[in-house]
């Protein structure tokens, strides 16, 4: 009887040994997170994986590089020099010439429903500096005047002209191309999966240990918590809605996301818009296009192009989403009064 119950305890410690051994090998063996101030948002990191650690140094380091390039206000940045250029030719980055050609044809692509060269519009409306106000219709008419893609001229060999009196901001789509490029880093320095969340902005890459789904919350624009969940793996989810920056004034609120035909804040039936795909300075810039243009146009958009998906709260609290999010949205806790209804 003692040797059968000695060989019971063996067998038991053989199996927790294997399955500890098989365990270690599944997942990542080590965690890591951090958290900085830049992009003006907090962003938070995580690396999975033996060299976690250096992982984050190296996201660290690519999102401080790349915001020194894109910066709008930074005196030495690739997009402040071009704003202050007078119309001259400016050389930049490789990374702020292949930005800005990327915009420009989303631009395009999009029908001008994003334009970076509203910046001059943005500003009346004191966005920039924190002092609000509601511009003249003659000043926001003078600011349109100088906007449109076709005032910025790609030389080629990283040489851009943009039109004098134009100014440029890239503020709707750096945080998904800095998404992207920091993930790259990540992975060159040997982290096996991880998630960036810089701001609006999520992207992960790779798989969680124990084979978990990464799940990403959707912030609800009017109340607290997050509406709606998203199963998301290796891709961008990024939300734009106007309650990120916004003023009162006589009553009206006035948010930060400036329609370029107008140069007024959007007054689509949009209060939330999510976009969920693997090229994230597409997704970030999308998510504005379709916050200005609504749910009509997502569904026309998404028609034409499937490269991404959408999920959109509206100004009626109805819950619309593109077909391929289907068993991978779910109404989060508190909740449950709403519906979706996939397109």
């Amino acid at each position: 009887m003692r040797d059968f119950n000695l060989f019971k305890k063996t067998l038991l410690i053989l199996l927790i040994t294997t399955l500890s051994l098989m365990w270690g090998c599944s997942a990542p063996s080590q965690k890591s997170t951090a958290q900085i101030y830049a992009l003006d948002t907090v962003i938070d990191i995580t690396a999975y994986g033996e060299n976690s650690d250096e992982a984050l140094k190296a996201a660290k380091d690519e999102i401080r590089r790349l915001e020194k390039l894109l910066s709008v206000t930074d005196s030495e940045s690739d997009v402040y020099r071009i704003n202050h250029a007078d119309g001259e030719a400016v050389t930049v980055s490789h990374e702020t010439y292949e930005l800005i050609e990327r915009a420009v044809e989303i631009s395009e692509l999009t029908e001008g429903r994003f334009d970076v060269t509203i910046y001059n519009a943005v500003k009346l409306w004191g966005f920039t500096t924190g002092e609000y106000k509601v511009p003249t219709e003659e000043d926001i008419e003078k600011a349109l005047g100088s906007a449109g893609s076709d005032k910025i001229h790609l030389q080629g060999d990283n040489t851009i002209i943009v039109d004098k009196g134009t100014q440029i901001d890239l503020g709707g789509i750096a945080k998904g191309y800095i998404g992207d490029k920091t993930v790259v880093a990540m992975t060159e320095s040997g982290a096996e999966a991880g998630l960036l969340s810089l701001g609006g902005n999520v992207r992960t890459f790779g798989k969680k240990p124990r084979g978990e789904n990464f799940v990403v919350g959707i912030r609800h624009p009017q109340e607290s918590g997050h509406f709606a969940e998203l199963q998301a793996n290796e891709c961008a989810v990024i939300t734009s809605g106007g309650y990120q920056r916004n003023f009162t004034e006589e009553g009206v609120n006035y948010h930060h996301i400036i329609n370029p035909e107008t140069g007024k804040p959007s007054e689509s039936d949009a209060l939330s818009v999510t976009v969920v795909g693997n090229d994230d300075t597409l997704c970030d810039a999308l998510s504005t296009a379709i916050f200005i243009g609504g749910t009509e146009y997502a569904a026309q958009l998404r028609s034409k192009y499937d490269s991404f998906e959408y999920l959109i709260l509206t100004e009626s609290d109805e819950v619309i989403a593109s077909s391929g999010l289907q068993g991978k949205a779910t109404l989060a806790r508190g909740f449950e009064n709403l519906k979706i209804e996939y397109r």
